[in-house]
């Protein structure tokens, strides 16, 4: 299991605004969460598929690029931090 905390900034619902993005990296899934404040906040999260070809391989930049990603698709939720490639 590896965990990540990493500040960012939210860049598409009105004003960017600040956020915490936190995210448990398990062997055959993971789980994140994007929190402004106990009012505010996004949940996700991805299981490895054949379609997707899991994210056990990944660097943690490429993996990090996966959540931004899906953070994207899945909640609508556009963000930048600190290493983003």
């Amino acid at each position: 299991m590896q965990d990540y905390d990493l500040p960012i900034v939210v860049t598409n619902h009105g004003p960017e605004f600040p956020a915490r993005l936190k995210v448990i990296r398990l062997p055959a899934s993971w789980y994140a969460v994007i929190w402004e404040n106990p009012e505010r906040y996004a949940s996700f999260s991805q299981e490895r598929t054949e379609k997707n070809g899991g994210h056990e391989h990944m660097s943690d930049d490429a993996f990090l690029a996966r959540v931004q990603l899906i953070a994207g698709f899945v909640q609508g939720v556009d963000f930048e931090y600190a290493g983003a490639q």
